[in-house]
């Protein structure tokens, strides 16, 4: 039986160059059309992350600016030259667990503090608190950090309602007796909402205590973002 050869085209010829041309030319423009979306991707993402850098930096300034306000505010009565934010210890007694206490200095010495703490004894106790004190325990200013009292009682004492809070300002352990009036002591208090008033006039009383206990911070451990 004879055995039949099938010919196979010849490269050189006409049909066979235009097909190899129109392969090399699809390759081509393949290439290129993949070269252009890498090139437009790598421009995308270059504007999102100048974006993202952008947006960060000013939400990082935002946040320092309403930081420093806060300082600010919380030590109204005292001169220092650092930034108390950067210098933080956690310091015991203060509440359920070791409370924050940032530390303003004036050329290196300690002036004040801002001292986190614990309020018992009120409706929905513990809430939290902020006092700005000089290292003698005099107060400056003191407000909320966080708060769960019984709306229409404990609530009373918050400042969009009245000023208790300031109240506080320049008393000390010395000039003031640390209770509501009710109970023989020095600081207003709600009829029918004595509860709420008592606890943290009390509990100010107990975070003064403590503070002028200390006679070196820096014997306590420093906080995980303090530098």
């Amino acid at each position: 039986m004879n055995k039949i050869n099938t010919p196979i085209g010849n490269p050189a010829s006409p049909r066979n160059r235009k097909s190899l041309v129109s392969t090399i030319k699809n390759s081509t423009n393949g290439l290129v059309v993949g070269l252009v979306l890498a090139t437009i991707t790598a421009m995308f993402l270059a504007i999102v992350f100048s974006i993202k850098y952008v947006v960060d930096d000013k939400v990082e300034q935002g946040h320092a600016k309403n930081q420093a306000k806060k300082v600010n505010l919380l030590l109204k009565k005292f001169s220092f030259n650092n930034n108390p934010i950067k210098e933080c210890y956690l310091v015991d007694e203060l509440g359920s667990k070791p409370s924050k206490v940032f530390v303003a200095r004036m050329n290196d010495e300690a002036v004040a503090y801002i001292v986190n703490y614990d309020v018992v004894g009120g409706y929905s106790s513990p809430f939290r608190m902020i006092a700005g004190i000089s290292v003698d325990g005099d107060i400056s200013y003191i407000d909320l950090v966080e708060y769960h009292e019984t709306p229409g009682l404990g609530d009373k004492i918050l400042r969009k309602y009245s000023d208790f809070f300031d109240s506080f300002s320049h008393k000390n352990l010395s000039n003031a007796k640390f209770d509501v009036k009710k109970y023989g002591g020095d600081f207003d208090y709600f009829t029918g909402a004595t509860v709420t008033p008592r606890a943290v006039t009390r509990s100010t009383k107990t975070m003064l205590e403590r503070m002028l206990q200390i006679k070196d911070i820096t014997q306590f451990p420093k906080c995980k973002d303090s530098k």
